[in-house]
């Protein structure tokens, strides 16, 4: 009886001890870093703590590039400059630095990444007189295809330095390379003190931590610039995607009380001179052979896909009833059949970049290859050969018989008059074997439905060269008709899979949750396994790609998708002439009017006045 009395006694010292402990809120990140060495190149004094050898003596100095490093760190009066000349192989190097455990080096660079060709630099990390390299400049900017100028962040981890001296040098090779800058060089740690804080570049994700006293049961996070800007998980995972240094604040509860606390200028995020490009308009096709292939006379809208958190445009635009515009996503009319150029110049407090096309780039109206391979991704075209199982989007022994490639609807009437297959292996020991190809409109269930067209080749008639990507052409008797606003599918199969046959499609393969238009018809089986008639498409979702499969679209010029009801009003109308002119008035002879109605929609007839 004393012994349970004890044990209960106890027992309720712990709960009382357990009571007492006062509630407090405090946190961390895995990010957040101490910066134990820090070099800024801010005065002589700091310049001089490392050592320079040149092959001229104004290689190495203070100063500032066109853009300075008070854009990143409003503290900065200067930059290590190294000034291009020829024959060059110039050092710097820094003292020696003790590396702690959980650390990294990170520093910022400014250079022109068109002449790294010339003359770039190597960072190696020196440890008992042996080099080892870090980073070769050249190599990253082809990996990310840097053409700059722009500040550039570098972060390097140091976990295999830990407890060792280091000393970190760059070496500068070349020949009339360019002035390059070199910034807030910086060895940290990582920590969760008071001094603590996190940085990191745009777009990145920080893991918060709940480190509170107390036995918090809620928790209440702000984060300012964050995504989401609130949370009440314990452990909320946040992402800053524009420059600048934020606040986070933690609330935190137990039933009976809540504490708070907020660490201002915690999450510093460092922006980037953006990168300009230009996304595929809705109604736009990709082609093989032009940027993009677009219907005339209805309004499209360019989409600015830019990197780097662009805060000004300029697009400048032929052939459209818009020459020039400074909306981040401007529409425009193409007026007339043609090829056309496209600029687009993108920019903020950290730098600009232009993104201009050639005049043929842009196709509208008229008649056109279309397919979903971005001009980007022409270099990385392949083949699936999933070994004694044969080939996806070919001869294959796994029950996949048909394969189909999806499109968007036009936003005009269209026609079809033959589908371009770019193959990649053609041998067929079934030489009299049809393959077929068929245009289908998508079904209610977003599956291959209606059978629009349809045509054949035999096996042996499939073409291909190594040397030069060609296409089999199938060729329909007469067009397919397409109307405006169909979604469809060119559907390609059986494939012959005897002994000896060995045929599939090249096609584009992606990442994991990326872009997949590509979709298989699956027999089904017997209980002896035997493939039936029947069977299921399926959209190829765990492995996504899209297949080299391209029909030959024709637009049709005088028509445009009409989804407008009767009960609507029109509000406006739109005149052109033959010469791509616009007015609010017909003119004389040909005219296309586009009616504006009073819900935005729109359609477009051809009239003769």
């Amino acid at each position: 009886m004393k012994k349970i009395t004890l044990l209960l006694l106890s027992a309720a010292m712990l709960c009382l001890n357990a009571g007492a402990q006062e509630l407090t809120a405090a946190f961390g990140a895995s990010e957040a870093m101490v910066p134990y060495y820090e070099q800024g190149w801010d005065s002589q004094e700091e310049f001089d703590t490392w050592t320079y050898t040149s092959t001229s003596s104004s290689t190495w100095k203070l100063g500032n590039p066109s853009k300075s490093f008070s854009t990143i760190d409003s503290n900065s009066t200067s930059s290590m400059i190294l000034t291009y000349a020829n024959g060059q192989n110039e050092v710097a190097t820094s003292p020696a630095i003790e590396i702690r455990d959980g650390s990294q080096l990170e520093f910022y660079c400014y250079a022109s990444g068109i002449y790294l060709v010339y003359g770039a630099w190597k960072l190696y990390a020196i440890v008992d007189g042996s080099s080892t390299l870090l980073i070769d400049q050249f190599l990253w900017a082809q990996d990310q295809g840097y053409d700059g100028p722009s500040w550039e962040k570098f972060t390097v981890d140091l976990a295999s330095y830990a407890g060792k001296s280091v000393q970190f040098s760059f070496v500068y090779q070349g020949d009339y390379g360019e002035d390059e800058a070199i910034d807030g060089f910086k060895v940290l740690q990582a920590a969760a003190g008071d001094d603590a804080t996190i940085n990191i570049k745009e777009g990145e994700s920080v893991h918060f931590m709940d480190m509170s006293t107390g036995n918090p049961t809620t928790w209440s996070w702000t984060f300012e610039g964050g995504t989401p800007a609130t949370s009440n998980e314990q452990n909320p995972v946040v992402t800053y995607d524009k420059a600048g240094s934020y606040a986070v604040t933690l609330t935190v509860g137990n039933g009976s009380t809540t504490a708070t606390t907020t660490r201002e200028a915690y999450v510093n995020v460092s922006g980037e001179a953006p990168v300009a490009y230009i996304g595929l308009p809705d109604g736009a096709y990709l082609s093989p052979w032009v940027m993009m292939f677009v219907p005339t006379n209805v309004p499209l809208t360019f989409k600015d896909a830019s990197t780097g958190n662009p805060t000004q445009w300029s697009w400048t635009f032929q052939g459209t009833d818009v020459t020039s515009s400074t909306e981040q996503n401007p529409t425009v009319t193409y007026t007339q059949e043609g090829s056309y150029g496209i600029k687009l110049e993108v920019a903020n407090d950290l730098g600009s970049n232009v993104f201009e096309t050639v005049n043929t780039a842009i196709q509208a109206g008229g008649e056109q290859e279309i397919w979903n391979i971005a001009p980007e991704e022409n270099s990385d075209l392949t083949l699936i050969e999933m070994g004694w199982y044969g080939n996806y989007a070919g001869t294959n022994w796994l029950g996949m018989g048909e394969f189909a490639e999806h499109y968007d609807a036009p936003l005009t009437d269209a026609t079809i008059s033959k589908v371009n297959i770019y193959f990649g292996k053609v041998t067929a020991a079934s030489a009299d074997a049809d393959i077929v190809v068929k245009i289908a409109a998508a079904g209610e269930d977003g599956m291959p439905g209606e059978i629009l067209g349809s045509t054949s080749l035999k096996a042996s008639e499939l073409a291909f060269d190594a040397s030069t990507v060609n296409a089999t052409e199938f060729v329909f008797d007469s067009p397919v008709v397409i109307k405006a606003g169909t979604e469809f599918f060119a559907v390609v199969g059986p494939f012959p899979n005897e002994n000896g046959d060995d045929i599939a499609i090249l096609l584009c393969r992606r990442d994991e949750g990326e872009k997949c238009t590509a979709y298989q018809f699956v027999y089904d089986e017997d209980e002896n396994h035997n493939f039936l008639e029947t069977g299921t498409w399926y959209q190829n979702v765990d492995d996504p790609m899209s297949m080299c499969i391209a029909p030959v679209l024709k637009f049709d010029a005088t028509t445009a998708i009409n989804t407008v009801q009767a009960s609507k009003e029109a509000v406006s109308h739109t005149y052109y002439n033959i010469a791509g002119v616009a007015s609010d008035k017909p003119f004389k002879g040909i005219n296309i009017v586009v009616t504006h109605y009073s819900d935005g929609t729109h359609t477009t007839t051809k009239v003769i006045r």
